[in-house]
Parts: C-alpha cells; sequence; structure tokens
C-alpha cells in the first residue's frame, strides 16, 4: 500500500508539472470526499418516506434497539491511580464532559485492560466499531486510507494510499463514536510499540449509564408521592405526569462533610431531598449542637416551591460526601407551573388554544377493489406504489412491505407500532392511513397521497428559503406536535425528507416508524437521523418528547440556510458539535429566528423551548411566529409558499412497475404473522 503524503516535502518542491499538481489535487480532494462518505455509510436501513423517491446520498435515520436490562455489570478491579487516570482522560472527551461523578464512577468500573504489540491493528477503518479506548501507556499511529481510481499515470485502477494523519500516546483516549452507535471506523488505528489500553464496549456503556438514570429515576418517582407540603402530599395534588416530570427536574449535586447547604434566616428557593448521606440541623438559639440528623430519603425545603421562605434553620453536611436531589422553585415553575395555584386546586393548561382539527374521514378498500398504477417510491421494506380506488376515482398510496424482510430483520413490532399510532394520531398535518391488508407476502398501509413531493427536494432545488417559507414549514410540524405530544408520543425523526406536500402545497409529517408511545418515564433507544440528534440520546442518559424541539431547531436551520448546524466530514465530528452545542449563524439569519433556534437547541432539555409549561403555544408565541395565522394553517385556509406541479393527470405520477401486481390481499389483523 502507497503512502502518498509521508516522505513529502511540505514545500511541495517535488510537483515537477502541471500534470503531477493535478494528480496530487486529485489525490486530496478523494481523501477529503473519503472524510465526508463517512456519514453515509454509518446510517442503517431506513424506510423512504411515502411517495419519495429513493435518492443518492439521502440521510437516512438509525435505529438501534438495545435493552440497557439485559446488560450484567461486571466490575473489573483497579487501583485508585488507574481510576484517576481513565477519569482524566474520558472527562476531557465531549461525550463525559456532562456526566455526574456518580455516573463517572459506574463507568470507570467496567473498563477493562488490553495489550497491543507493535504493528497490531487495534482499529480497522471501514469496520464497524464497537469499543471506546483510553490509552495508559504507549504510541499508536493514526492513518486514513484513500482509493484512487484511474488517474495514475501508470494505469493502475485501483491503487490504495495510507494517509498518516496523527498519534495517540499516554492519557490520549479514541473511539467515542461506537459508544453512540455501530458506525463504521472513520481511521485505522494501530500500536507502533508495546500499548496498554483501557476499552469500554457499547453495551456496556449504555447499559450502565442506562440502568443508572433509570435507577435515579424510579427512585425519585417513588419517593416523591410520599413529600408533603403542609398536610398535603405531593400524590394528592400532582398528577402521575406531573410527578413524572418533577423527577426529571431534580439534578444531583453533592457536599462535603461540613459545607453548609442552607442557612438559617437566608431566603430559600430549592428543594433538596437526601439521596445519600447525612446532614445535621442547627438552630442558632438552641447553641452549636444540632438538633437533628436526616438520614438518606429524608427532605427540606419544600416550602421555597411555593414561595420565598426565610429558612428556618442552618442544614449542615455530616457525612464525608452528601448528594442531594435539588430542584428550584424556578425549575418547577417553569416546566410544571405555579406551585400554589396547583395547590388551590387551578389548572394551568399545557398545549395550545388553537380550534382542533381531525384528518378527513378514513376508508376501508380491498386489494380487488384499487387499480394498481405506478411506483411512487422504493425501499429495502418494498415499494409504494400509486392507486386509484374504482368506485370514487380518488388516489392513493399504497405502501408495501415484505414479511419476510419485516421478519428478518427484527422489524415485527415496529411496524405494529406504526399501525396503531397512525390509527391513534389523526391531524391534518400527519400522514392519514385508512386501513392496512396483507397477502402471503406483504403487509400493505393504504396511506393518503401526498403527490407534491418531498420538502427535501425542493429545499435541494431552492437551496434554502427565505425566513417566511421556514416559517410556513415549521409552522406546520408544530402543528403535528401538538397531536403528537398530546399524546406523549415522541416522533424521533424529523427532517426535511419526512416532510411532503400534498397536491396543493400543504405540509405534512410522514413516516412514524420511529415514533414511540412513552407511558413509564424516560425511553432509550438510540435512534434518528445524525443530523438532528439531540446530545441527551447521544449520552445515553434517556430523553422523551423534548428530542423533538431539539430537531425542530435543526430543522429552522437547514430550511433557511440549506445545511444543518452541526454538519461535519464524519458522523464523530457531528456528535461532537451537538455535545458543544456551538452554534454558527450566517449573516442572513435575523435576530429572531436566531433567538428561537437557539432557545430549541438548549443542551438542557428542561430549558428547551417547547419543554416549558406551555409545552408547544410557548413555541408558537416566540416572536419569530407573531403574527402567523396558526388557526388558518390549521384548517388550510391560508396561501402556500409554493404551490406543487402536478401533471394534468394523476395517473401519470411515479413510474411504471416492472414487478407486477402482488395477490389478493385480505384485511389484516396485527395478531396474523
Amino acid at each position: 500500500m502507497k503512502d502518498i503524503l509521508s516522505n513529502k516535502p511540505l514545500s511541495c518542491d517535488d510537483i515537477a508539472s502541471i500534470d503531477h499538481a493535478r494528480k496530487e489535487l486529485r489525490r486530496i480532494r478523494k481523501l477529503m470526499d473519503n472524510f465526508k462518505s463517512t456519514n453515509k455509510n454509518g446510517d442503517s436501513d431506513k424506510k423512504d418516506a411515502p411517495l419519495s423517491s429513493a435518492k443518492k446520498g439521502a440521510r437516512n435515520a438509525i435505529h438501534e434497539q438495545e435493552n440497557i436490562n439485559d446488560y450484567v455489570k461486571k466490575v473489573v478491579p483497579k487501583d485508585a491511580a488507574t481510576r484517576e487516570m481513565i477519569h482524566t482522560s474520558i472527562k476531557s472527551n465531549v461525550m463525559f464532559a456532562d456526566n455526574t461523578e456518580d455516573e463517572l464512577t459506574e463507568i470507570i468500573d467496567v473498563f477493562e485492560s488490553c495489550t497491543f504489540v507493535a504493528g497490531e491493528t487495534v482499529i480497522q477503518q471501514g469496520e464497524k466499531g464497537d469499543d471506546f479506548y483510553v490509552v495508559e501507556a504507549g504510541e499508536l499511529s493514526i492513518s486514513v486510507n484513500i482509493a484512487q481510481d484511474g488517474d495514475d499515470q501508470d494505469g493502475d485502477d485501483a491503487i490504495k494510499y495510507a494517509v498518516k494523519v496523527g498519534n495517540y500516546s499516554d492519557g490520549n483516549s479514541f473511539g467515542e463514536l461506537a459508544l453512540i452507535y455501530g458506525s463504521p471506523r472513520a481511521a485505522t488505528i494501530e500500536a507502533t510499540e508495546i500499548c496498554k489500553l483501557w476499552r469500554i464496549k457499547r453495551g456496556w456503556y449504555r447499559g450502565v449509564v442506562g440502568q443508572h438514570i433509570q435507577r435515579l429515576h424510579r427512585e425519585k418517582v417513588e419517593f416523591l408521592p410520599q413529600v408533603n407540603i403542609g398536610k398535603q402530599l405531593f400524590k394528592d395534588v400532582l398528577t402521575k405526569g406531573q410527578l413524572d416530570s418533577m423527577a426529571q427536574l431534580l439534578k444531583q449535586e453533592y457536599f462535603k462533610k461540613g459545607e453548609t447547604i442552607v442557612r438559617e434566616g437566608e431566603a430559600g428557593n430549592t428543594f433538596y431531598i437526601i439521596q445519600n448521606g447525612e446532614v445535621e440541623i442547627y438552630k442558632k438559639q438552641l447553641g452549636t449542637n444540632p438538633i437533628a440528623v436526616l438520614p438518606k430519603g429524608k427532605f427540606f425545603g419544600e416550602k421555597a416551591l411555593v414561595k420565598d421562605d426565610a429558612r428556618a434553620a442552618t442544614v449542615v453536611a455530616k457525612s464525608t460526601i452528601v448528594v442531594c436531589y435539588v430542584m428550584t422553585r424556578g425549575d418547577f415553575t417553569r416546566v410544571l407551573g405555579n406551585f400554589q395555584d396547583i395547590l388551590d386546586g387551578k389548572t394551568t393548561v399545557k398545549g395550545n388554544t388553537l380550534t382542533s382539527a381531525k384528518a378527513g374521514p378514513t376508508v376501508n378498500y380491498k386489494l380487488a377493489e384499487l387499480d394498481t398504477l405506478n411506483v411512487l417510491g422504493e425501499g429495502a421494506f418494498g415499494k409504494v406504489k400509486l392507486v386509484k380506488a374504482k368506485d370514487t376515482g380518488k388516489y392513493y398510496a399504497l405502501k408495501a412491505q415484505g414479511k419476510q424482510f419485516v421478519i428478518d430483520n427484527g422489524q415485527k413490532v415496529y411496524v405494529i407500532n406504526e399501525m396503531k399510532l397512525m390509527q391513534k394520531l389523526t391531524h391534518p398535518n400527519i400522514l392519514v392511513m385508512h386501513c392496512a391488508m396483507q397477502d402471503p407476502k406483504y403487509i400493505y398501509f393504504l396511506l393518503e397521497c401526498l403527490p407534491g413531493g418531498e420538502l427535501m427536494n425542493l429545499l435541494e432545488m431552492k437551496r434554502g428559503f427565505s425566513e417566511d417559507w421556514v416559517r410556513f414549514y415549521s409552522a406546520s410540524v408544530l402543528l403535528a406536535y401538538t397531536e403528537f405530544h398530546a399524546k406523549r408520543v415522541a416522533y424521533r425523526d424529523l427532517k426535511p425528507e419526512n416532510l411532503v406536500l400534498n397536491d396543493k402545497g400543504y405540509c405534512v409529517v410522514v413516516d412514524l416508524g420511529l415514533a414511540k408511545q412513552l407511558e413509564d418515564g424516560p425511553t432509550y433507544t438510540f435512534c434518528g437521523t445524525p443530523d438532528y440528534i439531540a446530545p441527551e440520546l447521544i449520552r445515553g442518559t434517556g430523553y422523551n418528547w423534548a428530542v423533538d424541539y431539539w430537531a425542530l431547531g435543526v430543522l429552522l436551520y437547514e430550511l433557511h440556510s440549506g445545511g444543518a448546524p452541526f454538519q461535519s466530514y464524519d458522523p464523530t465530528g457531528t456528535a461532537k458539535k451537538i455535545l458543544k452545542g456551538n452554534i454558527s449563524f450566517p449573516s442572513k439569519f435575523s435576530s429572531q429566528m436566531k433567538q428561537v433556534i437557539k432557545a430549541l437547541l438548549m443542551k438542557d432539555p428542561t430549558r428547551r423551548l417547547g419543554c416549558m409549561n406551555d409545552g408547544t403555544d410557548g413555541v408558537m408565541k416566540h416572536r419569530f411566529y407573531h403574527g402567523f395565522d396558526w388557526q388558518g394553517l390549521l384548517e388550510m385556509k391560508i396561501d402556500v409558499p409554493y404551490k406543487p406541479k402536478l401533471p394534468s393527470n394523476m395517473s401519470k405520477l411515479g413510474k411504471k412497475d416492472i414487478g407486477g401486481d402482488n395477490a389478493k390481499a385480505t384485511n389484516w389483523n396485527p395478531s396474523l404473522e
């Protein structure tokens, strides 16, 4: 394997001719293209949206179902120096920057040691990764392989080049993308001498972090109902959903022995639950001895959730380390509303005040009652065909999913879930499923026909929309969110490819394959499109529909600029940018648009716009949407930015199918194989 860069002068004195320079530039461009293409290769198969055609380079969604509770923790013994070395190394890695000390302790517990000799490959470019490494001792080289096809003077059409791009040594860490999902490695890492490394696998990391968060959440949810404020228990005044939200608001804080947590007489606005350790209670008039000791499971400062309350006593950490769950009144009010109003029985409406609107009536056909016309879209799952009802002449989209493909890829549960959610979610801005059918080979969904095409096609043609256009299309998503989130459904796959225009140019959210109804706290499945994934999803700390509002912020940015805010040459770079959350705005962005995007792209989901007490309505009331006719959009009565150009004869949509028709289908019952 040739090396095109090593041992070559940076002055480029070896360039002897224009042809030689062009050859070198082609190789460099090939190297850059290799980095760019990693994102495409790293995505797993995802079903095409109804009516969309398969596009080269389309961003597919990732869906890696890992049951965190299948993991059984195995602690690998380490001395204090090794634990400190691993802690220092991973704490400087953006993947771990926001982990609590408790989480880091559990993560470090499961790292195992491994040794590589000189010349041994640790990571091979292109292979799917599963391990993250910390270097204790030794040095490793980093190289990227590129292929140069058909442009060499010697006529070799398949020459490969290894380009060395750096080194790793003591204290470095690498391979963090493997902790997120099984993406192909972007580079080759090889030991140049005997190296001692420590590694953790994705399943271990996501299992230990997920189980830790899940355990804490369950602990809080079980404890909160028994907290009393005056003569009332939380369980008597807060709903199950409110208690769940409150549990997610409680954050861990650490106090050293002798540290004052609250001081008598000061104004307080913070509520504490002792998660671990003991605290001592002092009162000035009773001397220097503590009047009480509160152990794990006790709480104090609950009155601060209602109003500023002068602390009646001083609370001091007694144990070496005291860990408390902490929440301010501001946190509670922001997400759940005024506590005094809740105690007084005054309900705070969360959501929007628009007049509700439902999608049109559904129909129920058999396959024999439909004329099959052209193919509208294809994917690994099967085809989407244009069909016409024989009795009414109306057009529909018939999505066929191969049963064997569904079974072989473990998708049965998700197909059934998608069907049930589509039956439950009825809204003008969410794709309508009329009925389901089956035959021996296929499952069929009869869907509304959306002939206007994907919004992504229009975006690629325009290379970015005006703010008015962005406002219109994002408003359509927000209207769909009112239905999703009212039913506690996280959509999880927002992107322009999943927004499709109807015949009049109104925008509809399609493809509910990743949507999930959340009943009992956070979910942990890693899924979504890399550019749109929220930081809490990357870190594996559990999430809810707050991820949809993060994705909305990304959508606003992409629709206006033509590119996503955290784009990178490779998935690792994208993930790192998302975790850092730094956004650079082109000059054409207005201040209002910058503000709404920043408010949606808040790393802390409890402070993210849309996740507050006023829900989706809070986004609708943002300055960016001032004056927008929400009711008119809901009823599809306002002007559209773009009217799709459709053929005079709708039967000409799509392309002819060379595969022929399928057998007769019957109504589908999800219990049937």
